[in-house]
């Protein structure tokens, strides 16, 4: 996160989040109650005021949060999937719960909390301990017994991680893209192009099932017809490929792009897109349209929240 000092940001998420040694439980929840403090340019940024405050519930003698309340408080989105299960993200479920399973897919990694995830009435809640494994890295916020505070981050001007707000690439190169073979990525471009128009969905199922599309499963259905084996989110698929600096863009390259919020890291991958050349991408998005659409990168938003480029060879 781009808090300016690192070290003072793991020192204060260890302090404020801490509780590991209470798995599931209710004892030793309250810590200092000082206000978090976290250090911005310069001055020392007490990140008291405009904080998101999450009520911790006691189901079957344990400390529990709401899943739907954590999406609110960090700005992330969080419901149910067609398949059951309960997903959590920003354009894709990166988070995938299960009721009554400990085990939680986080971008396709498997991971194990505390205890279960229960559900009650239509909300999933998740055990406070786990809150660090699962959002740690994300977000910042501070366990108390009763509730779990969460700070918004202290720098709301960013320009994606290389730090400024340049220009990307504008021609349409010939000659080999990725894993294809030259000449197909004209191809892949214009299988993309016969999805336009098919709508968005948060944590669809495959298209031939549901004929809906969020971010990644449409780089993934895309990819997948010219041999390029993708996983299904697009956190996990930003740790595949080769970098690609935005000066050197490719017909072909995914564009990788974090969801600006509040109360969440603006270096983690939230949405991805396919770059088609001559300034623009192809990607399944809720907006600016609903659904699978053309959109112009050169615009501020996208080059502000410009991560990187990835290509596949």
């Amino acid at each position: 996160m781009k808090f300016g000092n690192k070290s003072t940001i793991l020192l204060a998420l260890l302090l404020a989040s801490g509780c590991a040694g209470n798995p599931g439980g209710t004892m030793n929840l309250k810590r200092d109650q000082a206000p978090v403090k976290i250090q911005s340019g310069q001055s020392e940024a007490v990140l008291e005021e405009g904080r998101h405050i999450v009520p911790v519930r006691t189901i079957q003698n344990a400390s529990y949060v709401s899943l739907g309340a954590i999406g609110q408080a960090t700005g992330y989105t969080a419901q149910w999937l067609p398949d059951g299960t309960y997903g959590m993200g920003d354009h894709d479920p990166v988070w995938v719960f299960r009721t009554g399973d400990s085990n939680v897919s986080i971008a396709g990694r498997q991971s194990r909390m505390p205890a279960p995830a229960l559900k009650e009435g239509n909300e999933l809640f998740v055990p406070v301990t786990a809150l660090q494994n699962l959002i740690g890295d994300v977000t910042v916020f501070h366990i108390q017994e009763n509730e779990v505070a969460f700070f918004p981050k202290p720098s709301p001007n960013e320009s994606g991680i290389t730090g400024q707000s340049a220009d990307f690439a504008q021609e349409l190169p010939s000659g080999p893209k990725m894993s294809v073979t030259a000449g197909e990525a004209a191809s892949l471009l214009e299988f993309a192009k016969k999805y336009l128009g098919v709508k968005y969905v948060f944590g669809t199922a495959s298209y031939s099932e549901s004929k809906t599309f969020d971010c990644s499963s449409f780089t993934q259905y895309v990819f997948d017809r010219f041999g390029v084996d993708l996983p299904r989110v697009a956190r996990a698929q930003a740790e595949q490929g080769t970098f690609v600096s935005r000066d050197n863009l490719k017909a072909g390259d995914l564009m990788f792009f974090y969801v600006p919020g509040r109360f969440k890291s603006n270096e983690t991958v939230g949405h991805v897109g396919i770059y088609m050349g001559n300034g623009n991408m192809i990607h399944a998005s809720p907006k600016p349209e609903d659904g699978v659409q053309v959109t112009p990168i050169d615009k501020s938003y996208w080059k502000d929240t410009y991560l990187y480029a990835k290509r596949y060879s």
